[in-house]
């Protein structure tokens, strides 16, 4: 389960749409909710009173305050209820600040929008999770504004998880494991079946049951610590289809969310996991939770 989670807003209706998704997990696990905003002390974007933009340092204070005002009254909220809540304003760049700051608390997870556009500064939060994922080995719960904020609300029950045969991206594993005990979840355990133009049927049958083992061999560990999983092999493709595939595979199974590390090497095709990682997390329309290991 968790205990700290980390929920970093911007000052934007957008990324309020994490807390909803955050609360349901810290409900569940007794956790601590974190909200955080991290104001850019070298921002172009002026405080406006009055139509009129004000950029003397006295009112750059009451920046401060309202930003201060402003955590305390997203804490206030009724989605947030009978949870505990800590508020905290930072200064500095937004991604290298967040990053510390979860390593600071120890959260055990961000919760935020991929998206999102401040009512402070105007910072983009989909640029601040393409930096975090950077940055910090903390995982993150992505999600897009809408549908993908919603589902990430709701009951999880099928977690797709691709694999390359590697340990490094097997590192997923454990917070998808903790992600699924909220609710119960599957884990599928999922891996794409590669076809090169040199590959001979024999080569793709062997390739597929090389798949099947290790799947095999992973969930059997999972198994053990008493985690239900499914194994899945994705649809022949080229070799560099690899997340229009697993994106498929996630429709085709009705997966809730989609877990996987940022980086791995594959055992079989040398697949790097980061580039499909960043195409899923692009375009997946259910939440997904990301690690660096």
């Amino acid at each position: 389960m968790f205990r700290t989670l980390l929920v970093p807003l911007d000052g934007s209706g957008v990324g309020e749409q994490a807390l909803a998704a955050a609360a349901r997990l810290a409900r569940a696990s007794g956790a601590t909710i974190h909200l955080v905003h991290v104001h850019y002390p070298n921002s172009l974007t002026p405080i406006v009173i009055e139509t009129l933009p004000v950029i003397d340092n006295e009112l750059h204070s009451l920046a401060a305050e309202h930003e201060r005002f402003y955590l305390s009254q997203v804490a206030a909220q009724p989605v947030l209820s009978g949870i505990q809540t800590v508020i905290t304003r930072l200064e500095g760049p937004v991604a290298e600040t967040l990053a510390n700051h979860a390593q600071a608390i120890n959260a055990d997870l961000i919760v935020m929008t991929t998206h999102g556009w401040s009512g402070f500064e105007h910072f983009w939060l989909g640029s601040v999770a393409e930096a975090l994922l950077r940055l910090t080995h903390t995982p993150l719960w992505l999600m897009r504004p809408g549908d993908s904020a919603v589902r990430a609300a709701q009951p999880l029950h099928r977690i797709l998880v691709p694999l390359d045969g590697s340990t490094h991206a097997e590192q997923v594993l454990l917070p998808a494991q903790r992600l699924a005990a909220v609710d119960g979840a599957r884990l599928i355990l999922a891996r794409v079946l590669v076809r090169r133009q040199r590959d001979s049927d024999e080569a793709i049958a062997e390739q597929k049951q090389a798949i099947e083992a290790y799947l095999k061999e992973v969930a059997a560990r999972l198994e053990a610590q008493g985690v239900t999983i499914d194994i899945a092999v994705g649809a022949v493709g080229t070799a560099d289809q690899p997340a229009r595939a697993l994106l498929n595979l996630s429709r085709e199974l009705q997966a809730d969310a989609v877990a996987l590390a940022t980086r791995g090497q594959g055992g079989w095709q040398r697949l790097i996991m980061g580039s499909v990682a960043d195409k899923i997390i692009r375009a997946s329309p259910v939440p997904v939770l990301v690690v660096r290991p």
